[in-house]
């Protein structure tokens, strides 16, 4: 027997050939029993689909490429989860690589998906990210591509992320209102526009009510726990621990929890402790973690949506779905008050 056809797979399961056609695109134009027959059928003949000439007649891989940081992080994995479910819905298979937060692997990655034409990137940059090095993705041959969760300067491309200045005035203006009086903001890569854009909006409500953050109290660090127990650590070191530590993410808080308990130091009561990104992980730490909500499948939806859009149309306007955030105040700053600090600072940093 020759080789199996479409047209084959019709006649066995009694349909035409567009509807074995709607089949292979997984669409929801036909039903879940016609898919089931049709599939068998498939399986029983031994038809594979050539998936290669598919994309020469549509000039479309019905591959993207999502590059992130890392998944580590639950924040990045329920972004990824989300763009990666929505694109399926849309008929793509999503193409994964991590940076790492390095820009040679980013480089690597963005040259291998174009190399294999993809037909879009969704991108998470690495801290250092220039224009220079996604400059390539621009122009008549490039690649259609989304930003999200930190923006590149002078990168003209769809972005899709929350209102990072707005995030940190929400958690500044709740540390005023406990009553704190010396501040921390610690995680983060230090070359990352997200993270300098958070610590503008902490900064500025401080600065409203005569408060504000040493040099020496913002320390950078990869946004992992790892890198919140390195930088906590290295802010105890300097002297008394502050009344608040704002950490970058939820991520650097975890590591931040894990180094105070080492130290004695309850949070909540001793200093409060506050992170960015309200993940489920959050709300489940002892005590529970004050936490700004920046809605990663929000994010994810609005990214998959404007690639979307810019693959159908590679030519039309730049646009940017910014997410409005929500503080979660939780027992991690709401237990904490001035006169329980008095108490710490005599019991000193650790015991």
């Amino acid at each position: 027997m020759g080789k199996i056809t479409v047209s084959d797979v019709a006649a066995a399961s009694g349909v035409s050939r567009a509807a074995v056609s709607l089949v292979l695109q997984d669409s929801h134009r036909v039903s879940a029993a016609t898919k089931e027959r049709v599939r068998q059928v498939m399986a029983d003949l031994g038809y594979v689909y050539d998936r290669r000439a598919a994309n020469l007649r549509t000039r479309k891989s019905m591959i993207v490429g999502l590059i992130v940081t890392n998944v580590r992080n639950p924040y990045f994995a329920e972004l990824t989860m989300t763009i990666e479910q929505r694109l399926h819905e849309a008929g793509y298979t999503l193409l994964l690589g991590y940076s790492h937060d390095e820009d040679d692997r980013q480089r690597g990655l963005l040259a291998t998906m174009t190399e294999y034409r993809v037909d879009g990137i969704v991108l998470l940059p690495a801290a250092e990210t220039t224009a220079a090095a996604l400059a390539g993705l621009n122009g008549k041959s490039g690649t259609p591509h989304v930003l999200i969760a930190r923006k590149v300067r002078g990168h003209d491309a769809d972005y899709a992320g929350v209102a990072n200045i707005k995030a940190g005035a929400l958690l500044g203006r709740h540390i005023v209102e406990i009553g704190a009086r010396t501040v921390a903001f610690i995680g983060g890569p230090c070359g990352s526009i997200a993270r300098t854009e958070r610590e503008r909006g902490l900064r500025r409500e401080l600065e409203s009510a005569g408060l504000s953050i040493p040099i020496e109290n913002s320390i950078g660090s990869p946004s992992t726990p790892a890198g919140g127990i390195e930088a906590c650590e290295k802010l105890l070191a300097q002297g008394p621990a502050p009344d608040v530590i704002a950490c970058y993410s939820d991520a650097v808080a975890f590591g931040v929890l894990h180094t105070l308990r080492e130290r004695d130091l309850r949070v909540g009561t001793d200093l409060a402790v506050a992170g960015f990104d309200d993940t489920t992980e959050a709300r489940h730490q002892n005590p529970p973690l004050t936490s700004v909500a920046t809605f990663p499948e929000r994010i994810g939806d609005e990214a998959a949506r404007l690639l979307l859009g810019r693959i159908d149309q590679p030519d039309r306007e730049v646009h940017s779905r910014i997410v409005p955030p929500r503080l979660n105040v939780r027992q991690s700053t709401e237990g904490w008050s001035p006169t329980a600090s008095r108490e710490q600072s005599k019991k000193g940093v650790g015991r």
